[in-house]
């Protein structure tokens, strides 16, 4: 009897244990910004929460994350933040019709964008709501920080390819005779903005995308240009979004010391698709969890809030448990594919 129950402890005790390894692990590769961090760890609550798998959020590069998603072995199983047409090379590898389609992508992407903005107060008192506008000498004294006359416009931080982008857009417009940039780092551009909220005065004009915190914290409006078009660059034959005559025509300074001159850019930049990628393996190793990934999507103010927590330094973890907490209909509809 004493035997038997014994040989009844260590039968249990295995069953328990092989039960305990029973959930499949779902690794998440997170990359380097805040909005992959938010996705991540909502990504992860709802997993273990709803699905009964477990989730491992490791920090990765994009090239390792999409070979490990088209091995399929577990090793990186989900991209949560995938830019295109940043990663179109990737994407026409591993996920468009026709390629290896190793990985795939959630149905409802959303749109993140980026532009040239001014604060809302500004373009309430004095009607700025378009590039070319920058042009006009008049409008540029309201952003002249410094006496000198001209408007102060923010292209990026130093080092930022983005720098370049945006003396190519002052010349094509214009506005490269009226404002002059001051290129500052992220940080201390982010502290002159929050001064000129508070003062309401000493306004600039600035480059930045969303999602991002600062349009969760300030009423900052986007200046319209025209909609993109095509790539009209000779590095660009090729690219489905190639043009000739397109208004996006950008040289960089190592292609040609003549870059600035021979560069033209007339328009807004080409819309960015951001996915939820997953490697098509998930499709029979943990089927719910695909098919909660192929449905799950976020929107812009949505990430802007979370993005804004997580640079006050809140933790991404308890922001995602939170939310999902307070959202359980839109967890529902990711769940029930609605």
């Amino acid at each position: 009897m004493n035997l038997r129950k014994l040989l009844i402890g260590a039968c249990a005790a295995g069953c328990l244990a092989v039960s305990a390894h029973a959930k499949e692990t779902i690794v998440i590769g997170d990359v380097s910004w805040d909005a992959s961090h938010a996705i991540s760890n909502v990504l992860k609550v709802v997993i273990e929460q709803k699905l009964d798998a477990d989730v491992k959020i490791i920090p990765a590069d994009q090239a390792p994350m999409f070979a490990a998603m088209d091995k399929g072995d577990g090793g990186i199983d989900v991209h949560p933040d995938l830019w295109t047409p940043i990663q179109a090379e990737r994407y026409a590898k591993y996920i468009a019709p026709g390629s290896k389609e190793t990985v795939l992508a959630n149905d409802k992407p959303y749109a993140g964008n980026d532009g040239l903005y001014i604060p809302g107060f500004i373009q309430d008192k004095y009607g700025i709501t378009r590039v070319d506008q920058l042009a006009d000498p008049k409008i540029a004294a309201i952003f002249d920080r410094d006496g000198s006359g001209k408007g102060a416009y923010w292209p990026g931080a130093p080092g930022w390819n983005q720098v370049n982008i945006e003396q190519v857009r002052a010349k094509s417009h214009g506005y490269d005779k009226t404002f002059k940039p001051f290129v500052v780092s992220d940080t201390a551009m982010k502290a002159e903005l929050a001064k000129v909220f508070a003062t309401k005065s000493k306004p600039f004009v600035f480059y930045y995308w969303q999602p991002e915190g600062l349009f969760k914290k300030f009423d900052l409006r986007k200046l319209e240009e025209a909609p993109f078009d095509g790539y009209a660059m000779d590095s660009k034959k090729g690219d489905p979004q190639y043009k000739a005559d397109g208004c996006w025509k950008m040289i960089q300074p190592q292609e040609d010391p003549e870059w600035l001159e021979k560069s033209r850019i007339m328009c807004a930049s080409p819309n960015s698709t951001v996915y939820v990628a997953y490697s098509k393996s998930l499709l029979k190793r943990a089927p719910k969890v695909a098919d909660f990934l192929k449905h799950v999507s976020f929107d812009v103010a949505t990430l802007n809030d979370w993005i804004l927590r997580i640079s006050e330094k809140q933790n991404p973890a308890q922001i995602a448990k939170d939310w999902v907490a307070h959202n359980p209909a839109v967890v529902e509809r990711w769940l029930s594919g609605n």
